[in-house]
């Protein structure tokens, strides 16, 4: 073989050991270094390929898509800064457990440390935040070449999504000429074999002395919906209230029963009926502050706090007493077998109750406030919770949008998919992240997002434009950084508040619609909204909605609600 045929069967063992493990979706940004790699991954009948000319775009894009197919994907990149550019979604990749492969293709040894162009050290450029790196050796044609290039890609499919699941760097160093040998066939002869290791299940703890206790389940990570009905069930058998944040998909269920309470932040801003004496925390904790703040001050009265995860230990406030290793299914399955093991029958029903009483009180108040408020951005964040249908899904940005949406939403009587990147909490790369599951999932899918968060990932609208994909974006366009005036910065005089914090940015976001062939609509009523949300329904090009709002009117309204629950409680 020459040296392009080498190359090209080096590569081509390299992605069937990918395909092998389990990849099958590739986003590629474009660059001259990665061109080999590039050119056999799109001809390949058996990857999905897409092209994100923006590297940062592109590797949230692959984020989502391996946050909705639950396998890995693989994101590839030219030599240089572009490898770079994958780091904000490399971090919420690690916080979140999603498997990444990050292709990053690199100059040959000789060129690097002399400054040749479009070079720098990519050696483990991602730190603590990849589960491992791997540096491929030069391609070359042997036998021995091509099973060292299939085992590795093989293994790091299947290890990207081994507990704990996650991204991992392969980086290819390439020489010219770049081309490959598009008429070379990959010889199997070289006999190659993968084990797909298994992660052997961790015994948990006895749970039989937790169930006759007064019980709480508080639920902080991304569930499908048959996860969500299955942590329903267990509660509402138990007895034990249960509280999550939206992307738990708790408050979109079908079997929405008396154990969920909406409302979380409002419920805990006040007093609850009884400190609990055991808490089962599935994944993280969730977005609503006030139930953080209750842990931390009553936390010395909880005798069992039990982390329920089956990727890692997640306790940022370091409380947990025990960790269980299981999924959802497999740990439900695990405590309904103890209980009918020692026939427990459920004696919590005085326990449940009070909890309802508060959440009526939370509910009423809510409800009776939402309906004094003119048009806004968390009425219009309400109203489209209610509005998204079944089979379609909900991507929630972060800052207010969630935070509307976990307080004041009611629950709804239907099943719907609830993302959002909740790792790291950051608002860059949350569009193309919707771009991503959109592209998998083929069902429309409305975005609540902050102008902000729109305004940091711009260059996702032309992914969506140029693949047509099914997107409503819902713009809280409140002119900046509206979740600031939650915060202490608040009280800053306006001369430091509005240049550091308020960020006015003065988007005109009919006109940014239009660049991107998009439809747009600006409702003023709810009435408005719900005729736009269904005229979006039509459209085979993507359409954006914007909600006018003001930075202080969320704050004045949160303000009032929390007054108005306190005087109902006492």
């Amino acid at each position: 073989m020459n040296q392009q045929q080498e190359m090209t069967a080096y590569l081509l063992a390299f992605i069937k050991g990918m395909k092998d493990g389990g990849l099958n979706h590739v986003v590629i940004s474009p660059g001259s270094r990665s061109t080999p790699l590039a050119l056999l991954l799109h001809r390949d009948p058996e990857i999905k390929t897409m092209v994100n000319v923006d590297e940062r775009s592109a590797a949230f894009f692959a984020l989502g898509m391996a946050k909705a197919l639950k396998q890995p994907v693989g994101v590839l990149c030219t030599s240089g800064t572009a490898a770079a550019n994958f780091f904000p979604a490399v971090c919420e990749a690690k916080a979140t457990n999603v498997p990444l492969l990050l292709l990053t293709a690199d100059r040959p040894p000789e060129a690097r440390g002399v400054g040749s162009p479009q070079t720098m050290d990519q050696q483990k450029l991602f730190g603590s935040y990849i589960k491992k790196f791997i540096e491929m050796a030069l391609p070359e044609g042997t036998p021995e070449m091509l099973r060292y290039s299939h085992w590795h890609g093989a293994n790091c499919a299947s290890e990207a999504m081994r507990v704990p699941a996650g991204p991992i760097q392969i980086n290819f160093p390439f020489r010219e000429p770049l081309l490959p040998d598009l008429a070379y066939s990959l010889d199997d002869s070289f006999h190659t074999k993968q084990a797909i290791a298994q992660t052997a299940s961790k015994q948990a703890p006895e749970l039989a002395d937790w169930l006759s206790k007064k019980g709480l389940m508080i639920v902080g990570k991304e569930l499908s919906p048959d996860e969500a009905k299955e942590l329903v069930s267990l509660a509402t058998y138990l007895q034990w209230p249960i509280i999550g944040d939206p992307l738990a998909n708790l408050a979109a269920c079908q079997q929405v029963s008396g154990a969920y309470m909406p409302h979380a932040d409002l419920i805990f801003a006040g007093s609850v009926p009884e400190t609990p004496e055991v808490i089962w925390q599935f994944g993280n904790l969730p977005v609503a502050k006030n139930v953080m703040l209750y842990l931390k001050k009553y936390h010395q009265t909880i005798s069992d706090y039990v982390l329920i995860d089956d990727e890692e230990w997640r306790d940022p406030l370091h409380l947990g007493t025990s960790f269980i290793q299981r999924d959802i299914t497999g740990f439900c399955k695990q405590v309904f077998a103890s209980a009918t093991s020692v026939n427990f029958s459920p004696e919590n029903n005085e326990w449940l109750d009070k909890w309802k009483k508060v959440r009526e009180n939370a509910s009423q108040v809510i409800a009776e406030e939402l309906a004094l408020e003119q048009w806004s951005e968390s009425n219009a964040s309400c109203q489209l919770f209610q509005l998204i249908h079944s089979e379609e899904a909900l991507f929630l940005s972060n800052s207010n949008a969630i935070r509307f949406v976990d307080r004041f939403a009611s629950p709804v009587a239907k099943s719907f998919s609830i993302y959002g990147n909740r790792g790291i909490n950051g608002i860059d790369g949350l569009i193309s992240t919707a771009a991503g599951i959109v592209a998998v999932k083929n069902k429309r899918i409305f975005v609540l997002i902050g102008d902000l968060a729109l305004f940091h990932d711009m260059n996702a609208l032309e992914l969506i434009r140029r693949y047509h994909l099914p997107i409503t974006l819902v713009v809280l366009n409140n002119n900046g950084g509206g979740i600031f005036s939650f915060l202490p910065q608040n009280k800053l005089e306006e001369a430091d508040f509005e240049p550091l914090f308020g960020t006015p940015l003065n988007l005109e976001l009919e006109k940014v619609t239009s660049l991107y062939n998009g439809y747009y609509e600006q409702p003023t009523s709810p009435e408005e909204f719900k005729q736009a949300i269904e005229e979006s329904r039509k459209h085979m090009e993507w359409t954006l909605i914007e909600i006018k709002g003001e930075q202080q009117e969320p704050v004045q309204l949160w303000e009032k609600v929390k007054r108005r629950y306190q005087e109902a409680l006492d």
